[in-house]
């Protein structure tokens, strides 16, 4: 077991002597979240797809005393690497580690490389939202996303983007050379397949859903657009009378009074449902059971709620922007953005016609099928193997 050293403010970590293998280093401090976002769900997939069948001895890096738990065991060869820091740990406690114990190739999950001299790198970017929805970023936080992408260009070896969307706004907007960019599209979890409708029942029973409903998920950030939801809703059915009720789940705390003040402000205030995080067969069963799933985002760089939706054969009504558009093009209702009377016609269409709704879940799950966690990690473990051969990095 890792013990604890004391250097200045900073506990380190003294972990077993590092070998002569061949290694790549993960930050894994996004991974195994019991509350993740997408890139959350990004990193526990590829992460434990790579340990199941490791491209080389790893070092996955931790900003916690041990491995979450439910993380799978590390393969033979391979370590957790425990370093707690609660603030600055990518710019300090990361930073000295692979300063310190450099492995022969680095792959981050999560845009953002540590400052100063680093290995070999393959950063994934996921989006250049703060750039292509700013409202959304005002002030200091667009500015510090917008370092970490220039940074990352400039020093990384390899960017994996999940989109040709993304690959193509950073070459537009940063003058990225696209070929130092490989595209690998998320997939769709094992849990996120359909359901039997008893199942649905009692997994809609247990988090008191009851139907018809419209579902939103994410609410974490102000680019997710939840408000347009609400206003299209309120526009749709004027006054309530007909209106089915918008569930939106993974609505952080900070968030949820912003969107019931809104509702209750456009007369829907009785209509909206707001749910903490939820996953599992909770999860599925909300887009199961759903007439619709809106994805009203000001922008994506990829959009995993729309695939995860139309793979559990939910009808999708997005925003016809970025990821999203790319994610769902032909299995769709694509929507211009903040055209509150086309969102309000699609929302009254969706929940009135049921052929409607049988084309457009049919549709995605066609859709969905192109989509799969194991082709993404297998493209991921197929990509540094090949960074560590052109490195001459052998085991």
């Amino acid at each position: 077991m890792p013990q604890a050293l004391r250097w200045g403010p900073i506990a380190v970590l003294r972990c077993p002597p590092y070998t002569a293998l061949v290694e790549i280093g993960i930050d894994a401090s996004r991974a195994f979240s019991n509350s993740p976002t997408g890139i959350g769900v990004y990193a526990t997939q590829v992460i434990s797809g790579l340990m199941r069948q490791p491209p080389a001895a790893l070092r996955l890096y931790l900003n916690s005393t041990r491995p979450p738990d439910g993380a799978p065991d590390p393969p033979p060869g391979s370590r957790w690497v425990p370093m707690p820091l609660p603030r600055g740990w990518t710019r300090i406690r990361l930073r000295l580690e692979v300063r310190l114990h450099p492995p022969d190739l680095l792959f981050v999950p999560a845009y953002r490389l540590p400052p100063g001299r680093v290995p070999p790198s393959v950063v994934t970017i996921h989006g250049v939202e703060h750039r292509m929805a700013p409202s959304a970023y005002p002030g200091a936080a667009g500015r510090a996303v917008d370092d970490f992408v220039r940074d990352t260009l400039l020093r990384a070896r390899r960017i994996i983007s999940p989109s040709e969307t993304t690959r193509a706004d950073l070459c537009q907007l940063y003058g990225a050379d696209p070929d130092r960019i490989t595209v690998i599209p998320h997939g769709v979890g094992d849990h996120l397949a359909p359901l039997a409708p008893a199942e649905v029942l009692a997994r809609l029973a247990e988090i008191g859903v009851q139907s018809p409903y419209l579902l939103v998920v994410g609410a974490h950030h102000p680019r997710k657009n939840v408000g347009l939801a609400i206003a299209s809703l309120a526009a749709a059915f004027p006054g309530g009378e007909g209106a089915p009720a918008l569930v939106v789940a993974n609505a952080v705390v900070e968030v949820a009074r912003t969107l019931s003040l809104k509702a209750e402000r456009l007369g829907v205030g009785g209509r909206l449902r707001l749910l903490p995080h939820l996953g599992g067969g909770q999860l599925a069963a909300l887009y199961q059971g759903c007439l619709a799933t809106l994805v009203p985002s000001r922008y994506e760089g990829f959009g995993l709620p729309a695939l995860e939706a139309m793979a559990c054969g939910a009808p999708v009504v997005a925003a016809n922007v970025g990821g999203v558009a790319e994610v769902a093009a032909g299995s769709a209702l694509l929507l211009h953005l903040d055209r509150i009377e086309e969102w309000a016609e699609a929302l009254r269409r969706v929940v009135a016609e049921e052929q409607l709704r049988r084309h457009l879940s049919g549709l995605g799950r066609q859709r969905a099928a192109q989509f799969s966690w194991e082709r993404s990690v297998e493209a991921h473990r197929r990509l540094l193997e090949g960074e560590l051969r052109e490195l001459g990095a052998t085991s």
